[in-house]
């Protein structure tokens, strides 16, 4: 239950501790903490101890920021923006000509032009969101590209090197809860594209380019302690399933599940699981 410390402070709107909060929005309270102290964000109030009481309204920007991080907008820069409401506009592209973006990335692939593919690359990624040119430009140009042609292999090596550089980069600069990624058989491209979607959200990644036997699985989620583990699909049982749950105590989903792979998708599972 909510505590609701109205009565005390005398207030006609309830007032939530930051474990409540958690657990209504899905996102941690270390989070929630870097949020304020870091961006300024949130301004909770404070009881005579120094606990922190979070208003409805402080909920609401929690959603809120969580929705701008989905449309692209790094937590830095989410601050100018509370303030209007998400469908506003905003200083990125509108949706863009996939099928005409795709065709530039085949060309260039085709070309084997690297230099003229790192221009083309950093220039969606500065203008859409990554999660959704993962959904609209590299899940369907992968899948058209032959699996042993040079432009396949070209897209494959550079894909994993920039994306592996941009979680890298960030790693320190976050302050969301740690997700674990792993492989299963050969889903090598689902992988990319789901450290590609995940490479602009507010999440420290781990992950391993191998899939690694069951029981060495096993202690990877106990070493690393997960809030969230995502699955290639599948090579593992209910039961195997079952297992990785209990020991870190943590959602595990098969990436395949997921419609979005988003802020909104995953602290969502966060917060089912509290």
């Amino acid at each position: 239950m909510a505590h609701d410390p109205e009565a005390e402070q005398g207030n006609t709107s309830p007032l939530y501790p930051i474990r409540e909060v958690s657990r209504l929005t899905g996102v941690n309270t270390v989070t929630l903490r870097a949020w304020e102290r870091r961006y300024g964000l949130i301004t909770p109030q404070r009881t005579p101890k120094g606990h922190r009481l979070y208003s409805t309204t402080d909920i609401e920007n929690v959603r809120r920021i969580l929705q701008w991080m989905d449309k692209g907008v790094t937590i830095s820069q989410v601050g100018d923006l509370l303030d209007q409401p998400p469908e506003a506009n905003r200083p990125i592209e509108p949706a863009g000509d996939w099928q005409a973006l795709r065709e530039q990335f085949q060309q260039t692939l085709q070309q084997l032009d690297e230099d003229a593919l790192d221009r083309l690359f950093c220039d969606a990624f500065t203008r859409w969101p990554a999660s959704q040119l993962a959904d609209d430009v590299f899940s369907p140009l992968l899948r058209s590209l032959p699996t042993d042609s040079a432009s396949y292999g070209l897209l494959i090596r550079y894909l994993r090197n920039r994306i592996g550089e941009r979680l890298q980069n960030r790693r320190k600069l976050l302050a969301g809860p740690r997700l674990l990624l792993l492989r299963t058989g050969e889903d090598q491209q689902q992988q990319l594209l789901t450290l590609l979607a995940l490479s602009d959200l507010d999440f420290e990644v781990f992950w391993l380019d191998q899939a690694i036997h069951f029981n060495e699985l096993l202690q990877v989620a106990v070493r690393l302690k997960p809030r969230l583990l995502l699955l290639g699909s599948g090579d593992y049982s209910q039961q195997q399933l079952q297992q990785l749950k209990e020991k870190c105590s943590a959602p595990c989903v098969e990436t395949s599940q997921l419609e979005q792979i988003n802020s909104v998708t995953l602290y969502g599972l966060l917060r089912d699981k509290t």
